[in-house]
C-alpha cells in the first residue's frame, strides 16, 4: 500500500472489488466505500460495529488504551460521552451562549487581521487559526489567547501539525503494519520513537493547562469551563471512571477534533473562493442582502442564506479533507449489505469514496454548490445532503459536529463579509497528504470590504 494517497489507492481497489473489500494491516481490515454499507454498519447495526480497536497496531502509541472518547470502547466510551455531551450542553453547546463565544473568537481575529501590514499578500493562517483555537480553549479551559501572546498556543499546533504528517508517513505506516520494525533503528526511531515523543509533547501541554485549572477551582462553585465542570461530576457521582486519565484524554480529544479539522476546512474554504471568485462574490452579495455591514453574521441567518449553507457543503465534500474514519471492531458475526463480517474484524469507512463517488453526485470532480440547491435556489437537495457525510454517521459521528458547523458558518460568513480574499498566485486545490489532507500553503490580498 503507497504512503501517499493512500484514499485513492483504496478507491481503486473499490473499483476493482467492489464497494466492500478486505486489506491487512496485518490483520483482516474491511473497508466499506460506499454510503449504503457505511450507513448499514454504522447506523443500521450502530451496537454491533460501536467499539473501537483495542491491539496493535492501534495501541501502539497509545499511552492508556481505552480513555476518552476517540479511541474508547464500551462504558468507558459511553461514561465519557454522556459526561462530555452533558457538560457541553450545561455550557450552551447549539444554544446562544456557545455562538457568543464564537463571535468574540471572530472580533478578535477581525480585529487582529486589520493590523495585518501588508495586505497585498497576507498569509491568514494564524488569524483563522487562533481563532478556533480560542472557542475550543475557551470552552476547555475557561480562556482565551491574546494574538500578541500566543507562542505557547503556536507551539502546541506546530507539535499536531508534525503528528499529524510524520504519523502518516512511510515508517509509520510501515510500524503499524509490521510492529516488531519498531526495534530497528532507523526505521524505529523515524516511525515509532519520533512519533511517540511528540505525543508525549503534547499530551504534556494538555496535562499542565488541566492541571492549572484544577488548582483553581476549589470544586463547590459554579465551573467556568470543561475541567472544573468534569471535577465536578467526578465528586458528584464518585464513579471511579471518571478520573484524571480520561479527563485528560477526553480534553486531548475535543482539542484535537475541534481545532485542527476545523481550522484546516477554513482554510480550504477560501482557497476555493479565491478559486472561484464569481462563487466568493455570490456568498457575498448574499450576506449583504440579507446582513449588511452593521453586524456579524449569526445562526439566526443560517435560514435566510442557503448559497453560503451550499458553499460549505460542497467545499466539505470536495475537499474531503479525513479520508477515512476511525477504525471500528465488529462485536459479533454480521452481515454487511449480504457480505459476511465475523467478530472481532477491523471496519473503516473511506468516506472520501463515499463523497467522491455516489451516484448521487453529478459530475463529482466539479466543484459546483449548486447541486446541492433544488431549481428554487432555496431548498436543499435532501439526498445529497444525506451523503455529505464529513462528520461521519451513527451512534460514533463526531460529537462536536453542532459546534463545528457553527463555527463554519459563523466564521466564514465573517471572512467573506470582511475581506474580498485575492490569491496572489494560481491557487492549487492539490491537497497536501496526511492523516488529514490540508490545502497547500498560500498567501492572499486582502481587500476590506467596508
Amino acid at each position: 500500500m503507497p504512503a501517499e494517497n493512500i484514499q485513492e489507492y483504496l478507491d481503486s481497489l473499490s473499483k476493482i472489488y467492489g464497494p466492500c473489500f478486505t486489506i491487512w494491516t496485518p490483520r483482516p481490515c474491511v473497508v466499506l466505500a460506499d454510503y449504503d454499507h457505511v450507513k448499514d454498519a454504522f447506523v443500521t447495526q450502530s451496537d454491533a460495529f460501536i467499539s473501537r480497536a483495542h491491539r496493535p497496531p492501534e495501541t501502539l502509541l497509545q499511552p492508556i488504551d481505552n480513555t476518552g472518547i476517540l479511541s474508547a470502547s464500551g462504558e468507558v466510551w459511553r461514561l465519557q460521552r454522556r459526561t462530555s455531551l452533558k457538560i457541553l450542553r450545561d455550557f450552551g453547546l447549539g444554544r446562544n451562549l456557545m455562538e457568543e463565544q464564537v463571535v468574540r473568537s471572530v472580533h478578535e481575529m477581525l480585529a487582529q487581521m486589520k493590523t495585518i501590514k501588508d495586505k497585498q499578500n497576507a498569509d491568514v493562517f494564524w488569524p483563522i487559526q487562533l481563532c478556533v483555537g480560542n472557542v475550543i480553549n475557551e470552552s476547555l479551559f475557561g480562556f482565551h489567547y491574546k494574538y500578541e501572546d500566543s507562542e505557547k498556543f503556536k507551539t502546541f499546533v506546530k507539535i499536531i501539525d508534525k503528528h499529524l504528517r510524520i504519523s502518516s508517513g512511510r515508517p509509520a505506516l510501515l510500524i503499524a503494519t509490521f510492529p516488531w520494525m519498531r526495534h530497528l533503528p532507523i526505521i524505529g526511531e523515524l516511525g515509532y520513537h519520533a512519533v511517540k515523543r511528540n505525543i508525549v509533547s503534547y499530551q504534556s501541554f494538555i496535562e499542565e493547562e488541566v492541571v492549572t485549572q484544577m488548582k483553581q477551582y476549589d470544586g463547590e462553585s459554579e465551573p467556568e469551563n470543561f475541567v472544573h465542570a468534569y471535577m465536578q461530576q467526578m465528586k458528584k457521582t464518585g464513579n471511579p471512571g471518571l478520573d484524571m486519565p480520561n479527563l485528560c484524554a477526553s480534553v486531548l480529544d475535543f482539542w484535537l477534533a475541534g481545532m485542527e479539522t476545523t481550522s484546516n476546512s477554513l482554510r480550504w474554504h477560501l482557497a476555493y473562493m479565491m478559486k472561484y471568485p464569481e462563487m466568493q462574490n455570490r456568498v457575498r452579495k448574499e450576506i449583504m442582502e440579507n446582513v449588511g455591514t452593521s453586524r456579524l453574521v449569526s445562526m439566526a441567518d443560517k435560514a435566510n442564506m442557503p448559497y453560503t449553507q451550499a458553499v460549505i457543503h460542497e467545499v466539505q465534500r470536495h475537499s474531503n479533507m479525513i479520508p477515512f474514519l476511525g477504525t471500528h471492531t465488529c462485536l459479533e458475526d454480521t452481515v454487511v449489505q449480504g457480505k459476511k463480517v465475523p467478530a472481532g474484524t477491523n471496519v473503516f469507512a473511506q468516506i472520501w469514496s463515499v463523497m467522491r463517488n455516489d451516484p448521487v453526485f453529478d459530475s463529482p470532480l466539479t466543484f459546483n454548490p449548486d447541486r446541492y440547491l433544488l431549481a428554487d435556489g432555496r431548498t436543499f437537495d435532501k439526498a445529497q445532503l444525506e451523503k455529505t457525510i464529513p462528520f461521519s454517521v451513527g451512534k460514533r459521528a463526531c460529537v462536536g459536529e453542532g459546534l463545528a458547523r457553527m463555527e463554519l458558518f459563523v466564521i466564514f460568513s465573517a471572512l467573506i463579509q470582511n475581506y474580498e480574499f485575492v490569491a496572489t498566485s494560481p491557487i492549487d486545490l492539490t491537497p497536501m497528504t496526511g492523516t488529514v489532507l490540508t490545502s497547500k500553503p498560500y498567501t492572499c490580498k486582502l481587500i476590506p470590504q467596508y
